[in-house]
């Protein structure tokens, strides 16, 4: 049995760094006030810039094994290609598939023949239509083992760094069996409109979110200024906490 199982009333909050920079790192994330259970960190980064931080790779493949001896948490990452899969099964709870591998089928054909769920991101600029259509090379995982995740589309706005489709999750709950999350932090760009974001996710019906937490975020090695810090993750989580209800809905952390 995995261990992202989610009933229809959970509301569910992926949060942690966008990526694994060191143990210490990912302790302080896992020892914050709410001892969050569902933990992300990328290990291969997929940057515009090849000058940018690429990931740990191998590096935080040991620091996670070691984290996973000493504390109860489920891990998500990316998985940027095939080759990847391997090596992070022995880690991974719930692979997670970016907006740029969202047409590479080959990578997604790959991961079907594994029992783990995927977070399928939408790519950047892609219809509700070829989304789904991707969807249809992971079938073999069931549409329990499959997330649908918004993390926002290009348009011609300008003035945040995506915009956060939030009738795509509408559309989706009412009309498909996927569970769809919204990732926030890449969405807006900026930490200061991500618990807005997010209460908004879930009042469009959405059934988690996947948000970047750092502990000093200025000195996050990628998308610094996107992440929240350790008191900000618990201003979220208090507010999610009165809002759930409202929804018919429990946070699970």
């Amino acid at each position: 049995m995995n261990s992202f199982n989610f009933s229809k009333s959970d509301f569910f909050l992926i949060s942690g760094p966008c990526a694994v920079e060191g143990q210490q790192q990912m302790e302080a994330v896992l020892n914050s006030e709410n001892k969050p259970s569902l933990i992300r960190g990328g290990i291969y980064k997929m940057r515009t810039k090849k000058s940018s931080f690429q990931g740990l790779g191998n590096e935080a493949i040991s620091i996670i094994k070691s984290l996973k001896k000493k504390y109860h948490f489920n891990y998500v990452t990316e998985v940027t290609d095939p080759r990847q899969i391997e090596d992070l099964l022995p880690i991974v709870d719930c692979f997670q598939v970016g907006a740029r591998n969202m047409y590479n089928y080959e990578l997604l054909k790959e991961l079907s023949l594994y029992k783990k769920p995927v977070i399928l991101k939408r790519g950047f600029s892609s219809t509700i239509s070829e989304w789904l259509g991707a969807t249809e090379y992971l079938s073999d995982l069931g549409e329990n083992n499959i997330y649908l995740c918004e993390r926002g589309i290009r348009t011609f706005e300008n003035k945040l760094r995506n915009t956060l489709d939030l009738g795509a999750v509408i559309y989706l709950k009412k009309n498909h069996p996927f569970k769809v999350i919204v990732d926030p932090s890449h969405a807006m760009g900026d930490s200061k409109y991500v618990i807005d974001a997010s209460l908004a996710a879930l009042a469009a019906g959405a059934d988690g979110l996947l948000v970047e937490v750092h502990p000093t975020p200025s000195s996050a090695l990628s998308d610094p200024e996107q992440a929240l810090d350790l008191n900000m993750q618990n201003e979220l989580i208090k507010k999610l906490n009165r809002a759930c209800p409202l929804f018919e809905k429990e946070l699970r952390v």
